[in-house]
């Protein structure tokens, strides 16, 4: 089951980010301005509403395993879309095509909130204490990773002026999204045990109540601004590449690497807190140093520098996506006993919504400063680190959360040792 959920979530978010590392290239492939391209990526977030109503709806009426095989659906025909609009009608209308492969990447991103909105509902659902956090840093990565996998894979497979290797690039997306939903339909089931009653929240508005506790709200200002972080550098970083003379290949090797740190330190982070539950401190020590790394990474982020960048990125990616299970744990601790889908609904949702937002404003800022480097100083660097500070660190610094959960287990496991 575990494979499925982390295979679904890598190949869902592939689809993302296609284009990010090469958005000049397909820009002149379908014959429309450069900044439509990104519009994809933002498409992704404003469909993720709508998609996370619909994980509630399919939790509540039919189990984690209809939100899943659903998911699988609507992939599949997404990417079939956008096979089918490069395809047959790129050599008839370049932007017809590309308003064909708009459609398309609307239809698979509703698949998106199905997957990233329920890692804690299938953590709790398939494992025990000590795995679950484990599991969960390993299913929140996984659609992280495939965003990375998305653009790193784009800079190898595509190539040339009018971004050659498209059509192929596509057709094995739709190609994977087909034996994806069979192996998902044939294979993930409900864990035994567990009806959708048990897993359901019974409506979302209920997580508008966590609004009114303050430390949830620290980890909601965390978690947004670190998400719109991640979002805007990985879907901007062919440009920021490309603006410090780097080429698509040398961007795609840099967003492979990121993914790399950051699969490394999500799995340590959830190893670590399995076996410590040190939620707050591990919390805090991943900012810390996630940010640390973020300023290195804009001081070593300099033409001539390629070396130096890899291993910037590695370190910054390690610890940048160890905040991830960190802040979802504390999170889903800081809440219980409100329903884990609920919690992380909320995070997720309020997350893709600021990135509708972020994501274009930190592109006006990169393209303000025409094709000068976005090193360390520019406006775009001062522009990130001022977020990262107040967003992200000041927040964390600050956050004092409970452990619910946590005491509730053990005085639950007391109460045993008394039976």
């Amino acid at each position: 089951m575990l494979c499925i959920y982390m295979a679904l979530g890598i190949l869902n978010q592939t689809l993302w980010l296609t284009f990010a590392a090469i958005p000049d290239a397909t820009a002149r492939r379908y014959d429309i301005p450069e900044q439509y391209v990104a519009s994809l990526a933002v498409l992704c977030n404003a469909v993720y509403v709508p998609g996370s109503w619909i994980c509630t709806a399919l939790l509540r009426s039919s189990g984690l395993a209809r939100v899943i095989k659903v998911a699988c659906w609507l992939q599949l025909l997404g990417s079939l879309i956008r096979f089918l609009a490069d395809a047959a009608f790129r050599r008839w209308s370049g932007p017809f095509a590309f308003l064909l492969l708009f459609i398309g990447q609307g239809v698979a991103a509703l698949a998106s909130p199905l997957i990233m909105n329920t890692p804690a509902v299938f953590a709790n659902a398939w494992f025990g204490r000590r795995e679950r956090e484990g599991v969960l840093a390993v299913g929140a990565l996984s659609p992280i990773f495939g965003q990375g996998l998305g653009s790193a894979i784009a800079g190898f497979v595509v190539t040339g002026y009018e971004a050659e290797g498209t059509e192929q690039l596509l057709a094995g997306q739709a190609s994977l999204s087909a034996l994806m939903a069979l192996w998902t339909i044939g294979q993930f089931v409900d864990a035994p045990g567990e009806s959708s009653q048990e897993i359901r929240s019974e409506t979302f508005k209920e997580g508008w109540k966590l609004m009114r506790r303050l430390n949830f709200c620290l980890i909601l200002i965390i978690f947004n601004c670190g998400m719109a972080l991640a979002a805007a550098t990985l879907t901007l970083f062919g440009k920021i590449a490309s603006n410090c003379g780097y080429t698509s290949t040398e961007a795609g090797i840099a967003s492979g690497m990121f993914m790399v740190g950051g699969v490394i330190g999500s799995l340590t982070t959830g190893s670590l807190l399995g076996a410590t539950r040190a939620y707050r401190t591990i919390l805090r020590c991943s900012i810390i140093s996630a940010v640390m790394f973020g300023l290195v990474f804009l001081v070593m982020l300099r033409p001539g520098n390629l070396r130096g960048l890899l291993i910037t990125t590695t370190f910054f990616g390690t610890f940048m996506m160890s905040a991830l299970p960190a802040l979802l744990s504390n999170a889903v601790e800081e809440t219980y006993p409100t329903p884990a889908d609920i919690t992380t609904a909320l995070l997720f949702n309020s997350a893709i919504l600021l990135q509708v937002f972020f994501i274009p404003l930190s592109q006006s800022v990169l393209t303000s400063q025409g094709d000068t480097c976005a090193s360390w100083g520019s406006a775009y660097s001062v522009f990130e680190i001022s977020v990262a500070g107040v967003g992200c660190l000041l927040p964390a610094l600050l956050y004092h959360g409970r452990n619910n959960r946590m005491l509730a287990e053990l005085e639950e496991e007391q109460m045993h040792e008394g039976s």
